[in-house]
């Protein structure tokens, strides 16, 4: 029993002791050191104001060249070819009234002097006729009676007469144009496709002689979907568009080559199978060369950025400032931070283009250290050196 008791007294002398270890650790440690300024100083953001620009954006495609006329050839008359032209070849260029081939006009020539002694016999026959109906006319008067028969006054063989004259002139006309038709040109500069018949060989009326395209203009046919068609700005009525400024590329080999154009039109179908929208580009003088660039051929695949028309009240921002897809973050006047929605019109490189802020909102364009709605940061302006890129 005194064994117990002499344990029991050793353990609650061990646990006072404890307690009072404990206490004077607590009581003796050392206060901590009071927080500095800068540690209690909010969090740096990097920061811009908002300024207010008018813009167009750039809307990206891509399409083929193709030429804006393409036509082809075909005889009008019947004959064998006499003469082509050395350009009428495939390949070969060619200028606004060259004759490209000549049909024999020999049978057409016979037409036209044929057609000249019928309307020659037409002419004698109506100033024979003219003169029989004065003749009548003035036996008429002596017989002293008012009312004329028709027939005895020779209207009708003069009317006849006169209509055989006109039908002969049409005649003649006719020859003279067929014997145009047998020099085949067109009224463009162009170049020629492809040729189906040549020198010596004998085509008839309406057969196709070659194709041809004009070198003039070309043309590129671009898709755009419903969202490019919106962001392009158009006008509200399509008859009065303005045409847009677009740049066309290339890349051959390691170098890039690019042609100035104009959005002229937009075509009024949407494609049933794609639901794309097709806007028409022209480039004027495509087939030119310069150090800038090589010919535009047709079947060319070419790049496009179209300049749309300018937008009013829009802000350029860094790409980074965006925040889930379609909010940027702002400061308060209590350099509170908040999230605010815009219309983002356009993506691209390092800048996004957005609409939907104020002149003089201070944007944060490279996220803080932490995010957290409501909290304050210290806005250091871009171009400071503060915070970090």
């Amino acid at each position: 029993m005194a064994v117990i008791k002499r344990n029991l007294l050793r353990a609650l002398a061990i646990l006072a002791l404890g307690i009072l270890v404990s206490v004077l650790i607590v009581i003796s440690r050392p206060e901590p050191p009071p927080r500095s300024e800068e540690a209690m100083a909010p969090p740096p953001a990097r920061v811009t104001t908002v300024e207010l620009v008018d813009k167009p954006i750039v809307v990206e495609s891509q399409g083929t060249v193709r030429p804006k006329i393409e036509v082809d050839l075909v005889a009008q008359v019947g004959g064998t070819l006499v003469e082509v032209a050395e350009s009428f070849a495939a390949g070969g260029f060619f200028g606004a009234g060259d004759v490209l081939v000549r049909i024999d006009p020999r049978d057409i020539r016979i037409d036209l002097a044929q057609a000249r002694r019928t309307l020659a016999e037409a002419r004698r026959t109506l100033a024979e006729e003219r003169g029989r109906a004065r003749e009548a006319r003035r036996q008429w008067r002596e017989l002293g009676s008012e009312d004329a028969n028709e027939l005895f006054l020779r209207k009708p063989q003069l009317a006849a007469a006169e209509a055989a004259v006109e039908a002969a002139e049409a005649a003649v006309e006719q020859a003279r144009i067929n014997l145009e038709r047998t020099r085949i040109s067109v009224p463009f500069d162009g170049r020629v496709i492809e040729v189906d018949a040549n020198l010596g060989q004998y085509v008839a009326p309406g057969a196709t002689i070659g194709r041809v395209l004009a070198t003039d203009v070309m043309e590129v046919r671009l898709p755009l979907s419903a969202r490019e068609m919106m962001l392009l700005n158009l006008e509200s009525d399509a008859r009065e568009l303005h045409p847009l400024a677009v740049t066309l590329k290339t890349r051959v080999a390691s170098r890039q080559f690019r042609w100035r154009g104009k959005l002229v039109r937009i075509e009024p179908v949407v494609d049933r199978q794609t639901r794309f929208y097709h806007a028409v580009v022209e480039v004027e003088h495509a087939y030119e060369m310069d150090e800038t660039h090589p010919p535009l051929v047709a079947g060319s695949f070419v790049e496009a950025e179209i300049e749309s028309n300018p937008y009013e009240d829009v802000v350029v921002l860094p790409r980074r400032s965006l925040y889930e897809t379609d909010k940027v973050m702002v400061l308060d006047a209590d350099n509170r931070l908040r999230l605010v929605p815009v219309e983002v019109l356009q993506i691209g490189g390092e800048t996004l283009v957005a609409r939907g802020l104020e002149a003089g909102r201070t944007v944060v364009v490279s996220p803080p250290a932490f995010i957290e709605r409501g909290a304050v940061y210290k806005p250091v302006p871009v171009g400071d050196g503060g915070g970090t890129e």
